[in-house]
């Protein structure tokens, strides 16, 4: 009987080990799991805050990273002429002054017929109005139903219209005006980060703790550095041959200022999808200024559409390669959220920032497994 009792209350002892060691398992299990909660908690917290800063401060962040950008594109001509024997600063000082003198030759060039478009602006809407009454045959069915449903409902019936108080001219100021403050901080960043570029990257790795850190965040400048790159000198190169080609085409079909829509079509261009999208409505709505006919104010952006397509979906992807394919729903997403916070300024930088953010984490969270096959 003492045998059996014995028995009996180490079996209970054990059983009441087990328990107790599977409660503390438990516990650590629920305390890991909140301490997962409070990190992310923590970390979403930390980037709405970064968020924030970079909303409130966009009049000093949007210059830098725009001359970031533009740095990025001439690095390796500054580089090139620096292994030819100049010296960096002299370098520097050749090439901004070569793009100060294109811009300012192109804007030179353009003013004229950019002042007579704006000049005109209340004239075209006008124009543009009457064109948009006469094509509005259409919609008086949905007008009338309009306000057959406001009768209904008791409430008025505002059918469709066109808005007739647009300020066309202040419109397209507020973004084609820079302010004084933001030119300067754009120029001088560029300079600065050109010629200390180097400097400015190994001094920023030496704050990191171990050596690997700092040799992963030396690739990763390296990287994005090459593909930030090689993806504008590209779409740069691209966009030079779209500016001619519309060009051509514009002066083609008998529209005013070609050169005009042609310089247009470049710069619109280096925003994916919005640009493209931009670009035919102004072709169309220039077509409706010009053309009695809508059928000859159709032909431009018609032609525009496949040019676009041609581009969008043969030339630059295979100038660019597999490796510089973006998500396209990620770019998507991207430009309108960076739109929103940076205004057409976003939307140029859009596609860097996400560029910059697949190469770090590409870096930071490599892939183990190989590729599957397509």
């Amino acid at each position: 009987m003492t045998i059996a009792a014995d028995a009996t209350s180490q079996a209970r002892a054990r059983n009441g080990d087990e328990e107790a060691r599977n409660g503390e398992q438990e516990m650590k299990s629920a305390a890991e799991t909140w301490q997962i909660v409070g990190d992310v908690a923590v970390t979403g917290l930390f980037a709405l805050a970064v968020l924030a800063a970079l909303y409130l401060m966009k009049e000093v962040v949007v210059p830098i990273i725009l001359a970031w950008v533009v740095a990025n594109i001439l690095l390796p001509v500054v580089n090139a002429m620096e292994r030819n024997g100049m010296p960096r600063v002299a370098s520097v000082g050749v090439v901004t002054l070569a793009l100060m003198i294109i811009l300012l030759t192109i804007v030179m060039l353009l003013s004229l017929p950019l002042t007579y478009w704006l000049s005109r602006a209340t004239e075209l809407g006008a124009v543009l109005r009457e064109k948009l009454r006469s094509m509005a045959g259409p919609f008086d069915f949905l007008n009338e139903l309009s306000r057959s449903i406001g009768q209904i409902t008791g409430s008025p019936g505002t059918g469709l219209h066109v808005e007739e108080n647009t300020n066309i001219v202040s419109g397209i100021i507020s973004i084609l005006t820079p302010a004084v403050t933001q030119g300067v901080l754009f120029l001088g960043a560029l300079i600065f980060y050109l010629i200390y570029q180097k400097k400015i990257k190994n001094r920023s790795v030496l704050v990191l703790p171990t050596r690997d850190a700092r040799l992963t965040s030396l690739r990763i400048y390296a990287d994005i550095e090459h593909n930030t790159t090689v993806y504008f000198g590209t779409f740069t190169i691209v966009n030079l041959g779209l500016g001619v080609v519309t060009t051509l085409l514009a002066w083609a079909v008998g529209l005013p200022n070609p050169m005009l829509w042609g310089v247009l079509a470049a710069v619109l261009n280096y925003i994916p999808y919005i640009g493209a999208a931009l670009m035919i409505a102004i072709l169309f709505l220039v077509g409706l200024f010009t053309f009695s006919a809508t059928s000859e104010a159709l032909v431009a952006p018609l032609v525009y559409i496949g040019i676009s397509t041609v581009e969008g979906h043969f030339i630059t992807p295979a100038l660019m390669g597999r490796r510089m394919t973006m998500n396209p729903f990620a770019v998507f997403l991207a430009i309108g959220f960076w739109t929103w916070m940076w205004g057409p300024i976003g939307a140029f930088v859009a596609v860097p920032i996400l560029m910059t953010t697949i190469v770090t984490f590409r870096h930071l969270f490599p892939r183990d497994t190989p590729e599957l096959p397509d």
